[in-house]
């Protein structure tokens, strides 16, 4: 039995394989699509920009080697040059006898990449994602803690010699005013250092559980509380909405006026929605432009006019920098946990299917509808 093509559309096969080109060109992965004999048969913008590639690379029988050989000379592998034969070699090997599973690929320029081959159609098809900022971010954080435990054991160790210094000014009676004022000193200290530590661990702590850029809960802390969220809401037989949000066209912003203008627009979004929610909602970003809302002790109807307030409260307010007014956007999924669901995860994907539609059906909107959510309770 084949494989079912979900494209539910009657359009020309060569629109929907433009429309695919469109959609894979969005994405920030590089993809590249190889044949059985490793000839090049797709290439996105986004592996261009990676790799700096000119279009000399997309002429007929541009091969992978080709593209590896490009790659080594004008990008350059972090590899010694007396090596550079064999690695490129082993790649070219790897990925022609089966799947390659995550491998990290550094660069001279400072850059790493995570990349991926895997079985397609009787070829190849070969991701490179971008994660030099995650593990920056990953190093820093570890940086930190290092820190932490160094912090803690010093302030174990002074802690330690200050009760000693302490016992032993005790003892001496003909001093005690003295005593008296080394000890206030060593306990002002002390105090200092204790301060410093609860402030490092409360910053650790915010590190850990939230997104650098908008401050909001990041993906993994926002599923956890989410899921408890979850339980509770079963537990007590309480309504609870869910709904996934996605700016529209935000990779035309980030073009138009530069990833800062991007940035600065995400963190006006969380503004706004932040204006719009109860504070025991929940609000976390999962990536890129898409966020997501848990609406504790909400049906579908109540979900429904906080979603469509959040909708109109952004596309009513455009972020003004310098002479620019820039308007966005926002499309809306909404679900309500069911009693069929096990997990968050389920009621988070059904809403994301309902954010699909809303996109599908021109964006700017929340979808189900009042009607319709209202029927589906």
């Amino acid at each position: 039995m084949g494989v079912m093509r979900l494209f539910p559309t009657f359009e020309p096969v060569e629109t929907v394989l433009a429309s695919l080109a469109d959609a894979l060109d969005a994405i920030d992965v590089g993809i590249v699509l190889l044949n059985h004999d490793l000839h090049v048969q797709f290439i996105n913008r986004r592996f261009a920009e990676i790799w700096a590639g000119p279009p000399e690379l997309l002429v007929k029988d541009t091969s992978f080697r080709m593209l590896l050989e490009y790659t080594a000379t004008n990008v350059q592998f972090s590899v010694p040059a007396a090596e550079l034969p064999a690695y490129l070699n082993n790649r070219e090997a790897a990925v022609r006898a089966s799947a390659v599973s995550a491998t990290e690929i550094d660069l001279r320029d400072g850059r790493r990449l995570l990349f991926r081959s895997s079985p397609c159609s009787g070829g190849r098809i070969l991701t490179y994602n971008d994660i030099t900022t995650l593990k920056r971010n990953q190093e820093m954080l570890h940086e930190v803690r290092e820190t932490a435990e160094r912090t803690m054991v010093e302030q174990r160790f002074s802690a330690e010699m200050l009760e000693g210094q302490a016992a032993y000014l005790a003892s001496l009676a003909e001093t005690a005013d003295e005593n008296a004022r080394q000890a206030a000193v060593a306990n002002q200290r002390l105090e200092h250092e204790i301060a410093e530590r609860r402030q490092l661990e409360v910053e650790l702590r915010r590190l850990a559980t939230t997104d650098a850029l908008t401050g909001t809960l990041n993906r993994a802390q926002f599923l956890l509380l989410a899921g408890h969220g979850f339980e509770r809401a079963r537990q007590h037989d309480q309504a609870m909405a869910v709904l996934m949000l996605d700016i529209d066209y935000f990779k035309r912003i980030n073009d138009s006026y530069g990833h800062f203008i991007g940035d600065e627009m995400l963190k006006h979004f969380v503004a706004l929605l932040r204006g719009g929610m109860r504070n025991g909602d929940l609000l976390g970003r999962l990536g890129g432009e898409e966020f997501a809302v848990v609406l504790p002790e909400t049906d579908s109807q109540a979900g429904f006019m906080v979603a469509e307030r959040l909708r109109a409260r952004v596309a009513a307010t455009p972020l003004i920098h310098g002479d620019h007014s820039i308007g966005i956007t926002v499309s809306i999924g909404l679900a309500t946990a069911g009693v069929d669901d096990r997990t968050i995860e389920q009621t988070l994907a059904r809403a994301d299917a309902m954010l699909y539609a809303a996109k599908a059906n021109g964006r700017n909107q929340v979808h189900p509808a009042a009607a319709t959510s209202a029927a589906r309770q």
